[in-house]
């Protein structure tokens, strides 16, 4: 079978995610500012459908055939102007059999969105809010499927690519006693990719500056690859995170 072997493109992303960073904190110096930041697990199963080949990876099956996972969210917050940066990787390789042929799968997808926050309601980060800004998708995708037997040439499709999109979306936060919160969020995006959405629910317990959440996010890109395919990816299920305010 043949194998897949590339190096991982971190170091770029790593990049990027430090300029968003760094212009993200910039208006902190200028007023009172809240800061929370999050580490989060995505117990996501990742489906991927490639011209006419589907791929599905079920969470139990992703801790195996997890090669390399990151996923966290800074958000900072003034009285009704505030921003966010979410940042998330995710890398898998799979190897499966199916009749008359092997497969070999390898997909890495990092999404960055760097976003402005418009927050109306008299106490910060509660009641309903919107946002907006630019999504950062890129995604390296390779499938090998090797005939069984050998009578046939191997086929090889994938893409690596990079997307920008202009983001928007929107959320509601609502405070159901002194330290449990319900949130409500969703968005779409548009641009580079043929159009990205997510919508998540999550239930958040505050102890002081510590945050415990917990609920379910829905992610699904559109993307057309360097070969004129299109690839559809979706990773859904549920998340658990820890939070510290500041």
């Amino acid at each position: 079978m043949n194998r897949i072997h590339r190096p991982r493109k971190l170091t770029g992303a790593a990049c990027v995610t430090a300029l968003m960073l760094g212009s993200a904190g910039a208006p902190a110096v200028a007023q009172d500012t809240d800061w929370m930041a999050i580490a989060y697990l995505w117990g996501s199963g990742i489906s991927i459908d490639a011209q006419n080949a589907s791929v599905g990876v079920d969470f139990k099956d992703l801790v195996d055939d997890l090669e390399m996972s990151f996923m966290g969210h800074v958000e900072a917050q003034g009285d009704d102007i505030g921003g966010f940066v979410d940042v998330a990787f995710v890398g898998v390789g799979k190897n499966e059999s199916r009749t008359n042929f092997d497969l070999n799968v390898d997909n890495d997808t990092t999404t960055m969105d760097l976003a402005m926050v418009w927050s109306p309601g008299e106490e910060r980060m509660t009641g309903f809010e919107l946002y907006g800004g630019l999504r950062y998708v890129s995604n390296d995708f390779r499938l090998v499927a090797d005939p069984v037997p050998p009578a046939l040439p191997t086929v090889t499709t994938g893409s690596d690519s990079s997307y920008y999109d202009v983001m928007f979306g929107a959320r509601f936060i609502a405070p159901l006693s002194e330290h449990w919160r319900l949130t409500l969020s969703g968005d779409i995006s548009g641009g580079d990719t043929e159009g990205t959405f997510s919508i998540g629910a999550y239930a958040g317990y505050r102890m002081g500056q510590h945050h415990f959440i917990g609920g379910y996010k829905h992610f699904e890109m559109d993307l057309e690859s360097g070969a004129g395919g299109d690839l559809t990816m979706t990773m859904t299920g549920p998340v658990i995170a820890y939070g510290y305010s500041f």
